[in-house]
């Protein structure tokens, strides 16, 4: 029987028509943000050099508030709710507007201006929204760091990005522990030279924390009484907004800047394009601060549509019930979750989506790594009416590459790959080692043609040097991404891994995702990564909660493997993975302790106390 998606088809033409006509295709999604100067012209050079919305000049947080408040003022911009849902706060567009003036005003007051870095250590709270936008309104360079990296990793952050002030939260709570961040800033502080030169620590209601007199200033003791107003600071559409620092899954992290005008438009377009939200919709970014998908959501995508958003500051999975809950009580309509918590979600129990009304809910988008089967399975079976959307993109790329684009058309979802070309100008293809493009079907290292606004520029990096040749020199002509995969007939990405993790077995190159998608499709397992050690395949699998721990199940996975095509050698059990804090297994910290080697830099790992767990688990080996 013949048949024909005609959505399907459109997404791909559209797509086609973004890399051939990348100027006309932009032209439009100009008009997502409100300009103080129009851009002269919308695409000025070739990457790494290319420039977007050339002389146009805009201001973030214009952007996000003030252009709201004729029609929408006393609109819910923001509600905020902890992991034990017993505090609940809803804030207006009125109150952000009046929030951030004055957070811009004594941020003034401590010398910030338009150009300068501002860091920020803070829990997902309000008052990192009123920071952040009111960094942006005085046209500042914001820099967010995670809380829990090393004091090492935090100071050379602070040095690599040149901040003087730092904005910091006294303490939060995360899994119902007690996480004391001005302690921990102040002994940064105290054991290496930074040029931080003045903290601002917002108290949430705590004195327990140290005041050094000519350094620290207590936010609550300079906060403005009465109404301020700070004017919006004209910035040029490519003048830097932000900067992130890599996750560090492969090294050393880097820190590389977002655009204030070609970033946030291209961020709009990519939420248009997979969510279409309306004015009805809630939208809540399962995300900790640190990680790009907070500020994505939160400061430049959500109130800049004038849609709300929900902070949750916590752990999603400190109680069983807490992700329903938070979706009964705002009414959640979008979620925009790390595949990380959607493992969570799966290894708690069907009572995780089902324990408060999920009704509301209608589309989760999975980002960080490509979702398996086995959660994409479990998904579909407990939110029957949920649409389950990917995309693929990286920090160097903060535009979809690959994506379901839901909101412009419904096209088939397949397990496991990260969707199609995504309009935008960027089109990926596989290449084998000499560069050449591979048809479908055969695996090959994941390139990319990128032509975006947001493709990202290397912080400290004036001749682009840096990033020339961390990007574009192993594959000429191309921008290399560092993942393996392939592309089928259909057009569908399947990112099978990093290329440095894919494992050499039986005299085939096989990606690290193509076993672990497999393992978790076990009804026994919650989780697997899996590393090679000399052409053997090593899997460490997280059990599902309840199930016995034992040879009988060891033998049934490597079983299961074996009737999937792949030859599993040895099954290590493991109570979790070790992670990013943005949801990453770092499989090259598995490799490192397998092989009792130095394991590098391990600044983002989401906890340091894993490494002991591992190492314990591995005796089961010898």
């Amino acid at each position: 029987m013949s048949w024909k998606i005609y959505s399907l088809d459109q997404i791909k033409a559209l797509a086609k028509f973004s890399m051939e006509n990348p100027e006309a295709f932009w032209r439009d999604k100009a008009n997502y943000v409100s300009w103080f100067r129009q851009p002269e012209k919308i695409l000025e050079g070739e990457p790494p050099y290319e420039k977007w919305f050339v002389g146009g000049t805009l201001n973030i947080s214009y952007n996000a508030i003030d252009r709201h408040l004729p029609d929408k003022k006393d609109k819910v911009a923001f509600y905020w709710t902890n992991e034990r849902l017993d505090s609940f706060r809803s804030i207006s567009f009125q109150d952000l507007y009046q929030e951030v003036n004055k957070a811009a005003y004594v941020l003034s007051e401590l010398g910030v201006k338009k150009g300068d870095t501002v860091s920020m250590l803070m829990p997902n709270i309000p008052e990192a929204v009123y920071f952040s936008l009111a960094t942006h309104r005085l046209g500042a360079i914001l820099i967010i760091h995670y809380v829990g990296l090393s004091e090492e990793t935090v100071a050379y952050r602070f040095n690599d990005c040149g901040s003087k002030v730092l904005i910091v939260a006294s303490k939060t709570f995360r899994n119902g522990n007690e996480i004391r961040i001005k302690d921990f800033v102040d002994k940064v502080l105290e054991s290496h030279t930074t040029p931080i030169q003045k903290v601002l620590t917002v108290p949430r209601g705590y004195s327990d924390f140290n005041v050094n007199g000519k350094r620290d200033v207590v936010y609550d003791g300079v906060k403005p009484k009465g109404k301020v107003y700070v004017k919006p600071v004209e910035v040029e559409a490519n003048e830097p907004a932000t900067v992130y620092y890599t996750s560090g899954t492969t090294g050393r992290p880097k820190g590389l800047y977002h655009s204030n005008g070609g970033y946030v438009i291209a961020l709009n377009w990519a939420f248009k394009a997979i969510f279409n939200p309306t004015e009805n919709d809630v939208w809540w970014t399962v995300s900790e601060l640190g990680w790009p998908v907070w500020p994505m959501a939160n400061l430049y995508t959500i109130p800049v549509m004038g849609i709300p958003g929900v902070l949750f500051e916590g752990y999603v999975g400190y109680k069983r019930d807490l992700f329903s809950r938070v979706i009964e009580r705002y009414n959640v309509s979008l979620v925009w979750s790390s595949t990380t918590t959607l493992y969570t979600l799966k290894s708690l129990g069907e009572e995780s989506v089902k324990s408060g009304d999920t009704s509301s809910l209608r589309m989760i988008l999975n980002t960080g790594e490509p979702l398996n089967v086995g959660a994409w399975m479990w998904l579909n079976q407990n939110l029957p009416q949920v649409k389950i959307a990917d995309a693929y993109w990286m920090t160097e790329h903060l535009s979809p590459v690959g994506a379901t684009p839901y909101g412009i058309g419904e096209i088939p979802f397949k397990a496991g790959s990260a969707g199609i070309q995504f309009p935008g100008g960027t089109y990926f293809l596989i290449v084998d080692d000499e560069g050449k493009p591979l048809p479908p079907k055969q695996k090959g290292y994941i390139v990319l043609k990128p032509l975006n606004p947001a493709l990202a520029k290397m912080w400290n990096d004036p001749n682009y040097e840096k990033i020339k040749e961390k990007y574009w020199s192993r594959f000429p002509g191309y921008f290399y991404t560092g993942d393996y995969g392939y592309v089928d007939e259909d057009g569908y990405l399947f990112v099978l891994g990093r290329a440095d993790d894919v494992i050499r077995a039986e005299g085939e190159r096989i990606g690290t995702l193509e076993v672990e998608s497999v393992i978790v499709t076990h009804p026994n397992v919650a989780e697997a990564a899996v590393i090679g050690q000399g052409g053997n395949i090593i899997a460490f699998v997280v059990p599902r909660q309840g199930v016995e721990v034992g040879d009988a199940l060891r033998n049934d996975i490597k079983n299961y493997c074996r009737n999937a095509g792949y030859i599993v050698d040895k099954v290590v059990f493991v109570k979790r993975l070790p992670k990013t804090k943005s949801g990453k297994i770092m499989r090259r910290l598995l490799k490192a302790i397998l092989a009792n080697e130095n394991p590098g830099d391990v600044s983002t790992l989401d906890d340091i106390r894993i490494m002991e767990e591992l190492k314990e688990a591995l005796k089961s080996l010898s």
